[in-house]
This record gives C-alpha cells, sequence and structure tokens, in this order.
C-alpha cells in the first residue's frame, strides 16, 4: 500500500479483504495493498531478544547477510511492528530479494527468488516481454527515489503478513527511523510482498503485484499527495504492462461506483485500472502516463492539466462519458476505436433497467462520476423519444446507442441545456429488433443526484393511425438541399387543408408551413431552410411531417451547408 505524506496526517488509501465482503466468482481473495491503522490504533513496537545482529541493512549488503528488520503485523492484535531476522537470497545490479528467515523453505525457496529476479530484471509476459518490472516502471512513470542509503538496488522483502493482502510501500522507509515516532523505519528503498498470496512469490499473479507496488513508490518521488483513486489506477495499469492485469469483475456488476472515492473495493481497482488503461489506449500512451506522475495537480484537475499541456481538446468529462460507452460497448470498429479497448476484454455491464412497454417515466439517481445503464427493447414504433432532466445543480453527460442486429451499433449525444441539465432527442428508423441503450452519467463532484428519463413516441412523428385507402404522399423536389425544397402532397378523400411541421433531430418543432393554393387533392408547400423566428436553420437532419384530416405522412430531409 501506498501511505502518503500529508501536512498533518496519513492518507489511508485501501482496506484489506478482512474488512470487505467475499470474493465474487474469478476474483482474487487478496487485496493488493495492505492497510496501516492510525498512530492511535497501533499496539507496541515488539523488539527481539539477545539479537546479535544490526537493525538495518549494512554497506553493500550481499547474498547470505542477514539483519534485523521492522515487519508490520496485524496479528496479535492490534496492529504493529515487530523486529525479524531477514536474509538476503538473491540480487541482481537493481533489486534484492530478502526473506524472512521464518518464511524461507517454507512459503519461499530458492526457485522462486530466481524467477522473482528475472521478471524484476529481465522479462515480462505482456507487451514488453524484454524488459523486466524495474525497467518497465522506471519508463513509464520515472526513476524510483533513493533517499537514503545511496544505492540504487529495490529491496524486496517476502514475509507471511497472516493477513489477505498482497503487498505495500510505506513512505517513511524513506527517512531515518524516528522521524515519524509512531512507524518504524527500515531506511532503505523497499517494497513488502506476500508469498502466501495467490500463485505463490514465483507466479505472475505477485509479479504483477510487485509491478503495483514499485509504481506506488515512484509516485510518491513526484507527487506524494496524489489522490488514492489516480495512484491505484496507475499501479492498476503497472500491472498490465507486466502483462497480468487484474481480472475484470465486481465493477461492471455496479458502475454506479463514483470514480474519485476509493474504499479498497476490488470494485475499485477495477475502476481505476480501465479509467487508467483507456486514458494509456486514446490519450496519448506512455508519455501522458509519464506527465500524469509527474503532475502536481491531483485528482481530475491532473488529468485536465495533462490533456491541455499536450493540445488534447478534451477534457475529463468529455473522457467519462466516452469512457462509459466504451465500457458498455467495447467495440473498437466504430469512432475510430473510441468506443472500446484493445488490451483487455470487457464483460457485460450491469443494466440499472430494461424496458419493453411504453411509454416510460422513471426517477432514478446517480452517483458523481459514476453511470447507469437502461435498455429499451421491443419498441413498437418507429420514432423513439428520449428525454432527460436532471438535478439543475450537477452537470450530466448522457448518450444513446442504437445497437442493430446486423448493421453497426449507432452513438448519439443527448444534448442538455446548461442551466435545467435537460434535453430529449428522437432516434428514427427503429425497427422491433434494435436495442436503444440509454447511457446517464454524472460528470461533476457536486450537485443533486437525480434525475428523470422519458421514452415514448416522439412528438406525434411517426404512425398515428391513417384511414385505410386514403394515403397521403409527399415528396421533396430535391434531397439533399441547400436553400429551398418543394414538397409536393397528394391525397384522396381527406377533407381539409394540409398542415406541414418541421422538426429537429431532437424532435423539437422548429417551423409550421401552410400550403397558399389547394387544388382538388394536391398543395405544393415551400419550406426555405428558416426557423418560424426567421433565422437560417443549421446544417443537418431535420423531420417534415404533413397532415390533411387524419392522414399523415413524414419524410427525412438533409439541409447542406
Amino acid at each position: 500500500m501506498l501511505f502518503y505524506r500529508g501536512i498533518n496526517m496519513l492518507i489511508l488509501t485501501i482496506v484489506l479483504a478482512l474488512f470487505a465482503g467475499p470474493a465474487v466468482a474469478g476474483e482474487t481473495a487478496y487485496r493488493h495493498d495492505l492497510q496501516i491503522p492510525p498512530p492511535g490504533e497501533l499496539g507496541p513496537a515488539v523488539y527481539m531478544q539477545d539479537s546479535v545482529l544490526p537493525l538495518g541493512p549494512p554497506d553493500n549488503p550481499q547474498v547470505g547477510d542477514s539483519w534485523i528488520w521492522w515487519l508490520f503485523t496485524w496479528y496479535p492484535m492490534p496492529p504493529h511492528f515487530e523486529q525479524h531476522e531477514c536474509t538476503v537470497r538473491g540480487m541482481t545490479d537493481r533489486g534484492y530479494v530478502v526473506v524472512k528467515d521464518e518464511d524461507w523453505l517454507v512459503n519461499i525457496d530458492q526457485a522462486d527468488v530466481d524467477s522473482i529476479l528475472e521478471h524484476w530484471e529481465f522479462s515480462s509476459v505482456g507487451p514488453y516481454p524484454d524488459q523486466g518490472i524495474y525497467e518497465i516502471d522506471s519508463l513509464s512513470f520515472g526513476d524510483p527515489p533513493d533517499e537514503l542509503d545511496d544505492d540504487l538496488r529495490i529491496y524486496l522483502m517476502w514475509y507471511d503478513f497472516n493477513v489477505n493482502a498482497d503487498g505495500f510501500f510505506f513512505f517513511f522507509d524513506m527517512y531515518p527511523d524516528g522521524t515519524y515516532p509512531e512507524y518504524q523505519s527500515n531506511e532503505c528503498e523497499v517494497l513488502y510482498l506476500n508469498p502466501t498470496s495467490s500463485g505463490g512469490a514465483s507466479g505472475d499473479y505477485m509479479h504483477g503485484v510487485i509491478a503495483h507496488e514499485f509504481q506506488h513508490m515512484i509516485h510518491w518521488k513526484y507527487d506524494d499527495n496524489e489522490l488514492s483513486w489516480v495512484n491505484e489506477g496507475m499501479s492498476e495499469l503497472a500491472m498490465w504492462f507486466y502483462g497480468h492485469p487484474d481480472n475484470i469483475s465486481s465493477f461492471n456488476g455496479n458502475p454506479d461506483n463514483n470514480l474519485t472515492v476509493w474504499d479498497g473495493n476490488w470494485a475499485d481497482y477495477i475502476k481505476t485500472y480501465l479509467w487508467s488503461l483507456y486514458f494509456f489506449e486514446q490519450y496519448g500512451g506512455h508519455t501522458t502516463v509519464y506527465a500524469l506522475v509527474h503532475e502536481p495537480l491531483n485528482s481530475m484537475a491532473g488529468f485536465d492539466a495533462v490533456l491541455d499541456d499536450f493540445g488534447y481538446p478534451e477534457n475529463t468529462e468529455d473522457i467519462f462519458i466516452d469512457w462509459a460507452v466504451a465500457n458498455y460497448l467495447d467495440d473498437t470498429t466504430i469512432a475510430d476505436g473510441q468506443y472500446g479497448y484493445i488490451g483487455d476484454e470487457m464483460p457485460a455491464f450491469w443494466l440499472a433497467g430494461t424496458y419493453s412497454s411504453y411509454p416510460v417515466d422513471a426517477t432514478k439517481a446517480v452517483n458523481h462520476w459514476a453511470t447507469d445503464y437502461y435498455c429499451f427493447q421491443d419498441i413498437p414504433f418507429a420514432y423513439l423519444e428520449l428525454a432527460f432532466d436532471g438535478a439543475d445543480d450537477n452537470l450530466y453527460a448522457i448518450r444513446v446507442l442504437v445497437i442493430h442486429e446486423t448493421n453497426p451499433t449507432e452513438v448519439f449525444d443527448l444534448n442538455l441545456e446548461e442551466a435545467s441539465q435537460s434535453g430529449s432527442v428522437v432516434m428514427n428508423d427503429i425497427v422491433s429488433s434494435d436495442e436503444v441503450i440509454l447511457v446517464v452519467t454524472s460528470v461533476s463532484s457536486t450537485g443533486g443526484p437525480t434525475y428523470n428519463f422519458t421514452a415514448g413516441e416522439a412528438l406525434g412523428i411517426g404512425t398515428d393511425p391513417v384511414q385505410p385507402g386514403e394515403p397521403l404522399t409527399m415528396v421533396p423536389s430535391m434531397n439533399p438541399f441547400n436553400s429551398t425544397v418543394n414538397l409536393q402532397l397528394n391525397w384522396s378523400l381527406a377533407v381539409g387543408d394540409p398542415t406541414v411541421d418541421i422538426f429537429d433531430i431532437q424532435g423539437r418543432i422548429v417551423n409550421s408551413l401552410s400550403a397558399d393554393e389547394v387544388s382538388a387533392g394536391s398543395a405544393s408547400i415551400q419550406w426555405n431552410g428558416e426557423f418560424q423566428s426567421g433565422n437560417q436553420a443549421n446544417a443537418g437532419i431535420y423531420y417534415v411531417r404533413a397532415r390533411v384530416g387524419l392522414e399523415e405522412s413524414t419524410v427525412k430531409l438533409m439541409l447542406l451547408p
């Protein structure tokens, strides 16, 4: 676990599985990072008696050297530090493997040590097979600290934690013992690792954990007060760089989970992993990840600063809604890969509601920086209107996905008025086999969580009954058009004069027209591409609905610039 050095307090960042619920299927029962309690909850330190070994590393340690280490343990309660003899069991140019003597040949042996050092120094199992963990993390995030011992090697200290946690990094090891009186320092750059974790000390899972904890050490050097969710996301990305990322579970079952809040649950690891992988793949790769670790601004402000520095027009609000869509679709074949992942496969994401009876009128709530998904099926009309109204003091981003049975998926914005956080959109040419997904995100850290949405037939556009044998037809003189279009109407027995309404793509009436001259069963109506106000309409798609008596006809027009 990474503990941060703050002005007045330690920011405690991870909760042990001891306090978490049971693991879900396919999920490790361990949590990566061990949490140390605040000073008032620590028990007294336990000292070894009559030891002739030194406390702290000697100059130029070699394989076989032993000395006394401060090791943190939860049992017996209360949590406390103990002194234990530990021995160097292997070394390379950039690392030592040190093992608590009681664990040697019990939980870890020489074959494990050799495997650990091979992957620390020389190789990995992911996209960079000729680089070891030290090189991958150093190139990706920055050089590790060297605060006290003037030794570039990193200590990898292995011992049984006696709790379900994989590893941790303590920043106070970077200072002389006594600098933080409540905590004991080993006065060297050290990562603590549990040989009883899943797969054992030499499994790829624990090699990934080494990469995870090493990122924490590097991040401390450059931005020691970064919020936990960002730091953990970078450590999760380090596991992907090594080639053994965490299995995606838990978060996909509850995406209404604030990205910027860290509780140490398994879902928190996964949500920060996916956000970091998406940012890496879509926004600059290693260059921007490196910059983020070195950026002094924290949380979303840090991401925004990096995006600005590298000239990206998007901000975190833009990226968050794209990310939410990518989590659900995971489809790199549309929108230049914007809505999918290259480096991992997404499982199905949980739907907050599925609807097949219309109209729909629902009031729901979503957490800040979180997502709800809703599915609309068996839609009985060709024009579906979705309307949204959120809390005025929040900020939402809304997308609508149309998933066709054979054609590519379409993604649309549901644009909101800034003051009211409300808006609507009309989906056209819907068929019963289509699924429409409403993606609701809050892209703010403040404001009320509640919102309302409706789904139904679009503002009269669509399937009103037509008298049998009396069809109304409407044929545009040209389509697309760039200034004026004539609409030729023909009908049979209906009584009355024709009326024509122009709708924008969001289903709002922008103009209403009538015929100057009507002959028996026919009329010609002209639209000059203007709104009712007289302002020129924007280029785009418009829907024209003509009515005569009970007859109705609708066409789609394209207004060119």
